[in-house]
């Protein structure tokens, strides 16, 4: 009798992970079929495939729309993000967790309320402070935006990481002589890579994706990201909606290509402390 639920549990699960998997995934199937038809067939023949392939859309982006344009902007943004924050973030989570002082608790508890303020609470001040330091239009300003704004929740992950690294080794790492920042260097951060990979992707999609900050302190069409790009399909007389799918399906691609990159280290990372002993 055990043995018939166990079959029939697996099967349900199996079940329902088969149906999410489907209600997940075909969204991404349609926008990438829709992005090879043009806005007539796409009426006509909305669900099924193309009765003949128009890469002229994809062409399109880059001739037409300098769509180009705002993918480098979005990647050099991002990439500068992730590369600080992480930078940034390992070094004080290392310093929180190794180095006994009485403001360490204090320190990280400062970072955990950080994490409790809603991004929405932030666009007025941080418009007000574009304002009185030339923060319109200025890469620079964004980018800090985004460092600060994304820092407190990888502190707080990355040093739940560190605390759980084995102090023996690094203890033994101090006695071979090697110094703080040898240690940090050459021990914390390889065992720490799967906290590492999580928070830079997360950081790198949750920086390639947003758009209020970016709507707010970019207003100039030349410096818009691949977020603010996507508006410019749809408006009040006209909706280009192939080209908007095949906007999508670009910039949805470096998220994607790092995921698979990096999967390994990711997964490691979310199973991090999920078994014990």
């Amino acid at each position: 009798m055990n043995r018939y639920r166990s079959k029939w549990s697996t099967a349900g699960c199996y079940l329902i992970l088969g149906v999410w998997a489907v209600v997940t995934i075909y969204p991404l199937v349609y926008t990438f079929l829709t992005s090879f038809k043009t806005q007539k067939t796409m009426y006509t023949n909305m669900f099924g495939l193309p009765e003949t392939w128009h890469f002229e859309n994809y062409a399109g982006l880059f001739t037409e729309m300098g769509f180009g344009k705002s993918i480098s902007n979005s990647l050099m943004i991002t990439v500068v993000t992730v590369l600080c924050q992480l930078l940034i973030s390992c070094m004080l989570a290392f310093v929180i967790t190794q180095f006994r002082f009485k403001m360490s608790n204090k320190l990280l508890g400062f970072f955990v309320i950080g994490m409790l303020i809603p991004a929405q609470v932030l666009m007025i001040p941080i418009a007000v402070m574009a304002k009185y330091l030339n923060g319109y239009n200025n890469f620079v300003f964004l980018t800090c935006v985004y460092i600060a704004t994304g820092m407190p929740y990888m502190i707080f992950v990355i040093s739940g990481f560190m605390r759980d690294l084995p102090r023996e080794l690094l203890e033994a790492g101090r006695i071979d002589g090697c110094s703080g920042l040898q240690v940090f260097t050459r021990m914390v951060l390889p065992l720490t890579k799967p906290a590492i990979a999580t928070m830079g992707m997360l950081s790198f999609i949750g920086t390639w994706n947003e758009m209020m900050l970016a709507l707010i302190l970019l207003k100039r069409n030349d410096l818009q990201t691949v977020s603010l790009a996507l508006n410019t399909f749809s408006g009040e007389r006209f909706s280009n909606y192939p080209g908007m799918c095949a906007a999508v399906m670009i910039g949805v691609f470096p998220t994607m290509l790092i995921y698979f990159v990096f999967q390994e280290n990711i997964i490691a990372g979310m199973t991090a402390g999920a078994v014990k002993g």
